[in-house]
């Protein structure tokens, strides 16, 4: 009798084994299933500034992140409207850009003639100004993300904060990465401007070599502006990314 309990009890066990092997294989198949999906993230800057844009970015049906500039008309309601809809709202922050006064980033601006104390006085009122926040990316800024010393101490004080950080790589220059790994702040970096040219026919096409190119990528960071075109091109293809399987997920979703 004690033999053939034994026995059973071993069945049992090399029947768990089996049971386990088998769920082990079966998520390393879901998973890398999961992890092979396209998935994109698309961020709107320049939000704030006008009513209209608004709601017609937030009338379709993707999850766009919105990226606010702090103390504009509109930063407030921008935001309020987009947490009412479910959508992620990032800080917009200016920096000073080459060519600075010519080029000017408007209010909130970061410089680099700022004191510590005073990068982060102004990165106090600038994420007062917006309310909601996940993350913050920089407006502008080729001058400012060059400069190691403001970097870091602008990342530092996201991090103190729980923001994450995209890098708009309006430098070729940016320091962002190398800060941002020295520090360990969350940070993702944009990979595609889908508006230089404000022109539909353009933008829908470089939308759709996106989709076409999908075997080429795993993940995209795109980020474009609220002008008419831009969001027509976007209405008119978010149909066709679905199709191709290709995920529009909110840009957090996209931080390792």
């Amino acid at each position: 009798m004690k033999k053939r309990g034994l026995g059973v009890w071993i069945g049992v066990a090399v029947a768990l084994v089996c049971v386990l092997v088998a769920c082990t294989s079966l998520w390393k198949i879901i998973k890398e299933k999961v992890e092979a999906e396209n998935r994109i993230a698309i961020v709107i800057d320049d939000m704030g500034c006008k009513l209209t844009p608004i709601d017609d970015i937030l009338s379709i049906d993707i999850p766009i992140t919105l990226s606010i500039l702090p103390s504009r008309p509109y930063s407030i309601e921008a935001a309020e409207k987009a947490r009412e809809k479910g959508r992620e709202i990032i800080l917009h922050l200016p920096m000073e850009p080459r060519g600075y006064p010519e080029k000017n980033p408007g209010e909130g601006c970061l410089y680099i003639t700022m004191s510590h104390e005073e990068i982060r006085q102004q990165l106090d009122e600038d994420i007062a100004a917006v309310p909601s926040i996940t993350g913050v990316n920089n407006h502008m800024g080729s001058r400012f993300m060059e400069d190691d010393d403001g970097v870091e101490v602008v990342l530092k004080y996201l991090k103190k904060r729980g923001l994450f950080f995209l890098d708009s790589l309006t430098t070729g220059n940016s320091k962002g990465k190398k800060i941002a790994e020295k520090i360990g702040v969350e940070y993702i970096a944009r990979d595609v401007f889908i508006d230089n040219s404000r022109d539909f026919s353009n933008i829908r096409a470089k939308l759709i070599r996106i989709i076409e190119k999908k075997d080429s990528w795993k993940t995209l960071v795109l980020i474009g502006h609220p002008h008419d075109v831009t969001i027509e091109a976007l209405r008119e293809t978010a149909p066709l990314f679905r199709a191709e399987g290709i995920e529009i997920v909110p840009l957090s979703d996209l931080i390792q």
